[in-house]
C-alpha cells in the first residue's frame, strides 16, 4: 500500500515538472515574446517592447554561444524529456529568466496597485525558480547549468534595463512614439496598464 502511495506521488511530482519545463520550451517562449512586443508596441509603450526584444534576443544568443564553446554534454541517465544539443547553460532557464525579469521590473513600475503588482512579481519568481528546478529534474541539465542560465539572464536584464532607463532620461520614448506610432483607437487607452 505505502509503495502505491509513494509510486503515485512520483508519478504526480515527474508530471509536475514536465509541464513546467515544456512551459519553458523555447518555441512557447518566442511566441510569448512576439506576444509582448506587438502588446506594449501597440499601446505606445514602444521603448519597453525593444527592451524586451533586446534582452530576450541577447539572452539567447549569449546562450546558444556559450553552448557551442563549451559543449558540455547532457546528463547520463534518465530524462523525462528527450533534450538536444549541449547542457551548460540551460536555454530554458536563461530565456525564461529574462522574460521573467524584465516583466517583473515593468509590472512593478506601471502598475499602479503595488500589492497587486507585488503579488503577480512573486507568482513569476517562483515559477521561474520552478523552471529552473524542472530543468534538473527532468534529467536534461546539471544545477550549473541553471545557475549559469540564470546568471546570464540576470546579467542582460540589468543592462538591458539600465539601457531603457538612460534611453527614457534622454527622452527616446518621446521619439519613437512621435515617429513611429499606429493610429489605432482601440488601444489609444493606456491606462490599463498605468
Amino acid at each position: 500500500m505505502l509503495y502505491y502511495l509513494v509510486n503515485s506521488m512520483n508519478l504526480g511530482l515527474n508530471q509536475f515538472f514536465i509541464i513546467i519545463s515544456k512551459s519553458s520550451d523555447p518555441t512557447f517562449q518566442v511566441f510569448i515574446s512576439a506576444l509582448v512586443f506587438i502588446v506594449l508596441y501597440l499601446y505606445n509603450n514602444k521603448l519597453e517592447a525593444i527592451c524586451c526584444v533586446f534582452n530576450i534576443g541577447v539572452t539567447g544568443f549569449t546562450n546558444l554561444v556559450l553552448k557551442n564553446i563549451i559543449k558540455r554534454p547532457r546528463p547520463i541517465g534518465i530524462q523525462l524529456i528527450e533534450a538536444h544539443g549541449y547542457s551548460f547553460p540551460s536555454g530554458h532557464s536563461s530565456i525564461s529568466t529574462a522574460i521573467g525579469i524584465v516583466f517583473i521590473y515593468f509590472i512593478i513600475k506601471r502598475m499602479k496597485n503595488k500589492k497587486i503588482a507585488y503579488l503577480i512579481s512573486g507568482f513569476l519568481l517562483i515559477y521561474l525558480i520552478l523552471v529552473g528546478i524542472s530543468r534538473v529534474y527532468v534529467g536534461d541539465h546539471y544545477p550549473t547549468d541553471v545557475l549559469g542560465g540564470w546568471v546570464i539572464a540576470i546579467i542582460w536584464s540589468y543592462i538591458s534595463i539600465a539601457a531603457y532607463n538612460f534611453c527614457m532620461k534622454k527622452g527616446v520614448n518621446n521619439y519613437l512614439d512621435k515617429h513611429f506610432t499606429f493610429k489605432l483607437k482601440m488601444f489609444k487607452n493606456k491606462s490599463m496598464f498605468m
